[in-house]
């Protein structure tokens, strides 16, 4: 592999799948001297047990274009809605969040926002020059009904030296409980896969604790 470029250590690993899919090409990358292959949307194995691990705690499957890739029965539990309605661009958490009818549009803080916002601007620098991410942000400014760079100055979110905290506190109404649930997410990475990236969140009350633990039980 040392002798092959990039894009032909790719196109192999593509023309294969599995390599892809359990990430095998990233190591091909790193040996030759590369940098590893991440897009969105790459291929998922059938089965994987990157999520239900984290159960009782609500967790889903991001990867780098923010594409919402699954989540397990808790986070289906604050999220009701069907998996197969999120076909597409739809699927991308930046439209839910600030399309005028996404599913969490309203939902949270505009100060949470800027934080996520600030927090996916530094995720994609490294990718800035990368086709994919100018086609993404292209579909993404058509979705919500405005230019990418008036996303960010509406939030006021810039390219700072400091790194973002990849923790938030978010909360969820959820169905029968006498109060709002809150949760700290945390953000992992899955191996072998820098393109994927698991978020799941903690409870902070006994309230939400409690929720986790029945979701689990019933």
């Amino acid at each position: 592999m040392s002798e092959l470029s990039r894009d032909l250590i790719i196109q192999i690993a593509r023309s294969l799948k599995e390599p892809v899919i359990n990430g095998e090409v990233n190591e091909w990358l790193y040996d030759s001297g590369f940098r590893p292959y991440v897009e969105p949307l790459l291929e998922l194995p059938q089965t994987y047990p990157w999520l239900n691990r984290f159960s009782p705690l609500p967790a889903l499957l991001l990867d780098i274009g923010w594409f919402i890739r699954d989540w397990n029965r808790e986070m289906g539990g604050l999220l009701r809605i069907p998996r197969e309605s999120l076909k597409g661009l739809e699927a991308n958490l930046i439209v839910q969040l600030f399309a005028s009818d996404g599913l969490f549009s309203g939902r949270w803080s505009d100060e949470l926002l800027r934080h996520m916002l600030h927090r996916l601007v530094i995720q994609w620098q490294p990718y800035v020059g990368d086709p994919w991410l100018s086609r993404l942000k292209d579909n993404i400014s058509r979705r919500i009904g405005m230019s990418w760079n008036t996303l960010l100055a509406t939030y006021h979110v810039i390219l700072e030296d400091s790194i973002p905290s990849t923790s938030e506190i978010l909360v969820f109404a959820a169905d029968g409980e006498p109060a709002a649930l809150r949760f700290r997410s945390n953000s992992v990475p899955v191996p072998l896969r820098p393109d994927l990236t698991v978020t799941h969140y903690y409870p902070l009350d006994d309230v939400t604790e409690k929720w986790c633990q029945k979701t689990v039980e019933s």
